[in-house]
């Protein structure tokens, strides 16, 4: 399992420069089928997981990649129609109790299914961390009436991080959203929509989703 250590550093300041991915004119734009799972958890907000879905689908659009959400329910509706075309992944978004179970860094804000050789399907965003994150933000920046804001960025890059890391080559890079460690510099960034995947990280993804189109269970997929 590659686990993702996307950690506030708030000594630390980025120097590199990032680049806003964006496709070609021209580009077919695929798109990706991605449904999200809650822990039955009184701590997760539904409202605020929607919210951060609006801010990944604008980050995988810069990439240039539609990203359909779906969820159980939809799910059980479409069960006797025809398979979707759509290459499908899975986000878990896990409440304390089961974040705890998961052998990662205690400062992990997610982790992703997959290896050097193989790329899962499935995805997880820690939610109480995120939060505890964004908290920690909002105190260095002493904004009042900001922390669901702050949530909401950091719980859109982290989900967004993650699933990254079922579409592009294992590891990390050294700038932009797929950073293995983020510090302040970073969240500045996401508030202002500045972090995202570099041109290459984005044509990369487009072509694992053009990749994917057609995948059947059957072919090894989670």
């Amino acid at each position: 399992m590659h686990t993702c250590s996307s950690r506030l550093r708030s000594l630390v300041v980025a120097t590199a420069l990032l680049v806003l991915a964006s496709p070609a004119i021209g580009e077919p734009q695929p798109s990706l089928s991605v449904v999200v799972h809650l822990c039955d958890d009184p701590d997760i907000h539904p409202y605020l997981v929607r919210r951060a879905q609006t801010d990944v689908t604008r980050i995988y659009r810069d990439a240039g990649v539609e990203i359909a959400w779906a969820d159980d329910a939809a799910l059980a509706d479409d069960a006797g129609d025809p398979p979707s075309p759509f290459p499908h992944l899975t986000l878990v978004i896990l409440c304390r109790e089961l974040t705890n179970e998961f052998p990662v860094d205690a400062t992990a804000l997610g982790a992703a299914v997959g290896s050097r050789d193989y790329r899962g399907r499935i995805a997880y965003v820690f939610y109480d961390r995120v939060e505890r994150v964004a908290q920690s933000y909002l105190n260095v920046a002493r904004e009042p009436g900001t922390d669901d804001m702050y949530t909401v960025v950091v719980l859109a890059h982290a989900m967004a991080h993650e699933l990254g890391h079922l579409l592009l080559p294992y590891g990390h890079s050294p700038t932009g959203l797929m950073r293995a460690e983020w510090d302040a510099r970073d969240l500045r960034l996401a508030l202002n929509r500045e972090l995202n995947f570099t041109s290459e990280q984005a044509q990369l993804i487009r072509g694992q989703v053009l990749a994917r189109l057609g995948d059947t269970p059957s072919s090894g997929s989670n």
